[in-house]
Formats: structure tokens, sequence, C-alpha cells
């Protein structure tokens, strides 16, 4: 099987795929996010990019996609 290529030139194998569906479901499921939104989507994609990078363990691209959501919604919020 022919792995599948994100915007990296590093492939990602059906077990890849399996950690981050999890780790984006949990996410989604925690932040009540519907998972085509396009909150949930973005932050989908920024979890393919940590991955990528080199974060293959679940609880840390968790601890990751946590982060990163809190960072954001934190700058959404009015001074």
């Amino acid at each position: 099987m022919r792995p599948l290529r994100a915007s990296s030139s590093t492939p990602l194998w059906p077990e890849d795929l399996d950690a981050l569906q999890r780790v984006f479901d949990r996410l989604c499921n925690e932040y009540r996010w519907p998972r085509k939104s396009a909150q949930a989507q973005r932050y989908g994609r920024m979890l393919i990019e940590e991955y990528q990078a080199g974060t293959r363990d679940e609880r840390l691209l968790l601890a990751a996609g946590r982060s990163f959501i809190d960072r954001s919604l934190a700058q959404k919020r009015p001074a």
C-alpha cells in the first residue's frame, strides 16, 4: 500500500494515520468541535505537521495539540 503524503516529504502510513486520528478525535471531543468544522480541520493540519516534525508519541501530540489550541484561543480573546 502506498503511503499518504501531506505537505512534507514524510510519508504517513496507515498506523500513523490511526494514531493521528485518535488524537484528533480526542481533541474534537474535548473542545466539542464537529470533526468537519473549520477549527477542527485547522488543528488536524497542525497535528500532521507536528507528527511529521518528529512527535510520534500520542500523549505528546495531544499535549502539543492542546497547547496550540489554547494559545490560539487566548489570542482571540479581547484584552
